[in-house]
């Protein structure tokens, strides 16, 4: 039964611009069109916006979709076997933007805690001068700080009366 392109935007909670990017982008086949110039989307149009909108949930890009949708059709362990090489590559992207993130977090603590313990500079306005903002030794200090405290494992070492033994507390205490 073919559908209207409202019919199929409203049904999948998508706008119907976003169906003539699908189809504009080569991720959904060109809609046959009624005598009126009408888009008509079949069946299988449905299924393929599900596939679209759950890879991009998982962050894969329009190009990737599209290559694999494009992609040769093989049996269903080749199709997946592909799925998977894509899948693995998203995930070490993943993992190395977690990394960068972690980093950046460890350099916004550090600033945080520095901006509400240190003085005002002096120099002016923020952002006329590069005092405003961490030195590499101390985001470097703040890194190393956090690290020994996440592999420490003990819940407060704030608590004066915890005896955990661990480097932190006898370095902090």
């Amino acid at each position: 039964m073919a559908m209207r392109i409202g019919e199929l935007a409203r049904s999948a909670g998508l706008a119907t611009s976003a169906l003539r990017y699908y189809e504009q982008a080569g991720l959904l086949p060109p809609a046959q069109r009624s005598a009126a110039g009408y888009r008509l989307y079949g069946d299988d149009a449905r299924g393929r916006l599900g596939f679209i909108r759950r890879a991009q949930a998982l962050g894969l890009s329009v190009s990737e979709i599209r290559a694999l949708i494009e992609g040769p059709r093989g049996d269903s362990s080749s199709d997946r076997s592909r799925l998977r090489h894509v899948v693995a590559h998203k995930l070490a992207e993943t993992e190395r933007r977690v990394g960068e993130l972690a980093e950046l977090k460890t350099e916004l603590e550090s600033l945080y805690l520095r901006l509400g313990q240190a003085s005002v500079p002096a120099c002016g306005h923020v952002g006329d001068c590069e005092c405003w903002l961490p030195t590499e030794k101390e985001v470097i200090a703040m890194t190393t700080e956090v690290e020994v405290v996440q592999e420490c494992g003990c819940s407060d070492c704030s608590d004066p009366d915890c005896d955990c033994g661990c480097d932190c507390c006898q370095v902090s205490g």
